[in-house]
């Protein structure tokens, strides 16, 4: 999907045309919490926050944060899940687990037993197999 920008034509690189084809997918719904989070990374970028080379400061532990935790109280319910999913995304994408490390799996399993899409995941895998469990067969 090409665009006109001052009468010179614009390709999309290959990451813009991956956006691009996810954008269609989505409902209005979905579209307008897209405008305001790319709103909030055009701020964050013209910010300068993508070019800081230096390691950022550790930040406040933000489970003790009030400024944080006053900021999500406001927050409607609708939004709040949205950022538990989003957070739960996040971190489960960053996860570093490890069979050895007993502690990261238990972490990895935490995430996955919290995560919505997961768990709609499991929960249709099991109606599809509920038939089985009334086949009258016995468990090998």
């Amino acid at each position: 999907m090409s665009t006109i920008l001052n009468n010179v034509t614009v390709e999309p690189d290959p990451t813009q045309q991956r956006i691009l084809e996810k954008m269609t997918q989505l409902p209005a719904e979905a579209l307008d919490e897209l405008e305001g989070f790319a709103t909030f990374l055009v701020a964050r970028a013209q910010g300068g926050f993508y070019a800081n080379t230096e390691p950022s400061a550790p930040g406040k532990e933000l489970s003790t944060n009030e400024n944080f935790l006053k900021a999500l109280r406001l927050l409607s319910p609708k939004d709040a899940h949205l950022i538990d999913q989003y957070v739960l995304m996040r971190a489960s994408s960053s996860l570093k687990w490890s069979y050895d490390d007993p502690k990261s799996l238990s972490v990895a399993m935490d995430l996955m037993a919290n995560d919505p899409f997961l768990r709609k995941e499991t929960e249709a895998i099991n109606r599809e197999f509920k038939c089985a469990d009334s086949d009258g067969l016995e468990p090998y």
